[in-house]
């Protein structure tokens, strides 16, 4: 018995729902993402603060995903730097604003 996850997947990813839409290689893809700000040690005595922009989207939608390919969100551009497919269809983008 297979579990429909890719359905599943396909509403957590409309932009009805926790979504938004994103320009990747000529064409519009769904996504969740995500603008977190992390510590980071910058080697002194006061901790520094970093964006760490991520986008979560199906791994179909990005077959051929390369580094330094463009990702635009809400006409942001950003340069994609690292992906990591989990295995379950899913894709997490690891973004770097232009």
């Amino acid at each position: 018995m297979t579990i429909p996850f890719d359905d599943d997947l396909s509403s957590i990813l409309q932009t009805t729902e926790f979504a938004v839409s994103a320009s990747y290689n000529g064409a519009t893809i769904n996504g969740i993402f995500d603008n977190e700000t992390v510590p980071y040690d910058g080697g002194g005595f006061v901790t520094i603060h970093q964006e760490q922009p991520r986008f979560l989207c199906k791994t179909s939608d990005v077959p051929s995903v390369a580094e330094n390919q463009q990702l635009v969100i809400s006409a942001t551009t950003y340069d994609i730097k690292a992906w990591v497919h989990d295995g379950t269809g899913t894709t997490v983008l690891q973004l770097e604003k232009v």
